[in-house]
């Protein structure tokens, strides 16, 4: 089961917004010394639709802007670069951009534009370069962080197989039949029977998380007592692995 919801479309559509030509400058800026947004903002934490999805999934190349002295801002989305206007009125920031406004909050060295691209529902909170917000462990939901850590079989089920096995053709060790470690990044490395497939982007709803892999094709679960049941499927087999914490 994989996520379905045209990411690269989505994030061309932010991309088109925030490439549009320079603005005439609004309302006078403050000096970069006394001006506390000045400096790089990068984009930490994404959401689409009301499920969280990777930046680097949405952005290949990152998505970030610059502000600048005065009342300038420069964005650099996957690569493309446009710039504006700014201006800030308590705990919001307004960006001109080609006759267009965009709103976004203002936190602890945080900005959190909500409702981007309408329909889409995108929001994207960006984090000052080099502050502690900028630890994208920080906005994880409960539910991502139950995935976090580095896991290792411990007992296999074929198709149609009534019990879990300890043993597995290829592999003398059981847990060495598959492992996965997920981190905070929204990435996930895949290895099987010692072999490593590769690191992908995941995402994860209620208790469930989807590794956006073709083949083999993997869906995880968690379990009440913490562990995981994943599903792992290829060309050939169907397997359901039971995991637990590596230490």
């Amino acid at each position: 089961m994989k996520r379905k919801m045209n990411v690269p479309l989505a994030a061309s559509l932010v991309i088109s917004l925030f490439s549009l030509g320079g603005c005439s400058a609004k309302d006078g800026g403050t000096e970069q010394n006394q001006n506390p947004y000045t400096g790089k903002w990068i984009a930490v934490s994404a959401e689409m639709m009301g499920i969280s999805v990777s930046v680097e999934d949405m952005f290949e190349d990152g998505f970030s802007f610059d502000i600048e002295n005065g009342n300038q801002i420069v964005f650099n989305a996957d690569g493309t670069k446009g710039q504006g206007t700014y201006k800030v009125q308590d705990d919001e920031i307004s960006i001109a951009l080609e006759g267009e406004e965009i709103e976004g909050t203002i936190g602890d060295d945080t900005i959190t534009f909500d409702g981007l691209m309408g329909e889409e529902g995108i929001k994207i909170i960006f984090a000052k370069e080099g502050t502690e917000a900028a630890n994208p462990a920080l906005y994880l939901s409960d539910e991502e962080k139950a995935f976090i850590g580095n896991w290792m079989s411990d007992g296999v089920e074929e198709l149609l197989e009534d019990e879990m096995s300890t043993t597995m053709d290829g592999v003398d060790d059981i847990h060495d039949a598959l492992r996965l470690e997920f981190n905070a990044n929204k990435e996930v490395t895949v290895v099987y029977k010692k072999e490593e497939l590769g690191t992908y982007a995941w995402y994860a709803f209620s208790d469930t998380a989807g590794i956006e892999c073709e083949t083999p094709s993997i869906l995880v679960g968690v379990n009440e007592d913490g562990t995981l049941n994943v599903d792992y499927s290829d060309d050939e087999n169907y397997y359901t692995f039971h995991m637990v914490k590596a230490e």
